[in-house]
């Protein structure tokens, strides 16, 4: 007799809580997404709107000069920049980083807290070394290149490639690779041809991130070049004008500047779930 009502009182409770569940995930993404959304109105309202108070949240006469602007003041050239740095980087980070985290991986070269201090080095802030990288790449002929802005990128990607592949390479059973040289497959093949294919999902997940990196860098970019190389971070302050910002412009160039790495990990998103889960928390 007592069943139907305490079963409908936890059906109840049951009820009450995926509402607030859902309602808080709801204020969670308003909180979240709001700014990204901002910017995105912002990008297509007259330089006069973007002004006006109370603010409005749908452009009344939407424009595309904000995106003409920034693009001809700079958000062009650091779009080329940052795509020749970030990819350069990227693949430097990987072939130095890859065959060093799978040494660490089967042969524990360096013994068990050489990839902890190989991960030490990426913990470095960014502030502490520049200056004298500075004065180095002066005398190096590297200040304001793309190979100097590559080499400096892809010194701070390594390690986190090595500590990322790490836990991938320890994941992959060596008995796969024992099948292989049985087979007559060299080391070097049977790691090109057996172990890089097993962990593709590791593979996506970490250059991802390296390009992400390269990408939105901003310090290192600031400091090392001038004239020659335009990152697209670096475009953003030429918008800040004395008196009137463009806000308009710095919207549309921002939201120019997220475009390449929705469309990258788009790409790669039936990787990025299992590579961020598999291996990867592995120390």
């Amino acid at each position: 007799m007592m069943s139907t009502p305490i079963g409908e009182s936890r059906g109840a409770k049951r009820l009450i809580l995926r509402i607030s569940y859902s309602l808080l995930i709801a204020i969670v993404l308003i909180v979240f997404l709001f700014p990204i959304y901002w910017m995105v109105i912002t990008a297509f309202k007259p330089f006069e709107e973007t002004k006006q108070y109370p603010p409005t949240f749908i452009p009344q006469e939407p424009t595309l000069e904000n995106f003409k602007g920034g693009w001809d003041q700079g958000g062009g050239r650091g779009l080329r920049d940052s795509l020749i740095v970030s990819v350069g980087s990227t693949i430097i980070s990987m072939v130095i980083g890859i065959p060093a985290a799978y040494s660490i991986a089967r042969y524990q070269t360096g013994g068990d807290h050489l990839s902890f201090w190989i991960l030490s080095i990426r913990m470095m802030p960014a502030v502490v070394p520049v200056i004298s990288l500075y004065l180095l790449y002066q005398d190096l002929k590297l200040y304001d290149s793309y190979q100097g802005l590559i080499i400096i990128y892809g010194m701070f990607n390594i390690p986190f490639v090595v500590w990322i592949m790490k836990g991938f390479f320890e994941d992959i059973p060596i008995s796969i690779e024992e099948a292989a040289w049985v087979d007559g497959v060299s080391r070097p093949r049977a790691f090109i041809d057996v172990v890089l294919p097993l962990s593709t999902p590791g593979l996506m997940a970490t250059s991802l991130f390296c390009f992400i990196f390269s990408w939105n860098e901003f310090l290192f970019a600031l400091v090392l070049t001038i004239h020659k190389v335009l990152t697209f971070p670096r475009v953003v302050p030429f918008l800040m004008k004395y008196q009137e910002p463009e806000w308009g412009q710095i919207s549309a160039m921002g939201l120019l500047s997220i475009i390449p790495i929705i469309f990258v990990a788009f790409i790669l998103q039936r990787y990025l779930v299992r590579g961020l889960t598999y291996g990867a928390v592995r120390g």
